[in-house]
């Protein structure tokens, strides 16, 4: 299985995301970067309560209760484009999975 992970936050959400790459079955998937959250909850007083923030968490949400087709690197850019992330701000990693 050839899997690949990217860290992003949605320029319209503001929200810290996953992106995954499984080019052996030719999709994409989202979640939110549990991680990141946290931190920012930490040190943003008053951010768990902020309606806007809630709003755009349920937004988020969305987007990561779906796979997207794609069969190449260069789909996968193009899919992230459509988003508003720019090919630049996003670093794919390999994973090794036992």
């Amino acid at each position: 299985m050839n899997l690949y992970k990217a860290h992003f936050v949605h320029p319209h959400t503001q929200i810290p995301l996953i992106v995954y790459f499984n080019e052996s079955n030719g999709h994409v998937t989202f979640e939110k970067d549990n991680e990141v959250l946290e931190i920012i909850l930490e040190l943003t007083e008053g951010m768990a309560a902020n309606r806007k923030f809630l709003e755009n968490m349920s937004l988020t949400s969305n987007i990561c209760q779906t796979q997207y087709p794609v069969s190449s690197f260069h789909e996968v850019y193009e899919f992230l484009e459509t988003l508003g992330v720019k090919k630049a701000d996003v670093s794919f990693q390999q994973l090794y999975i036992h």
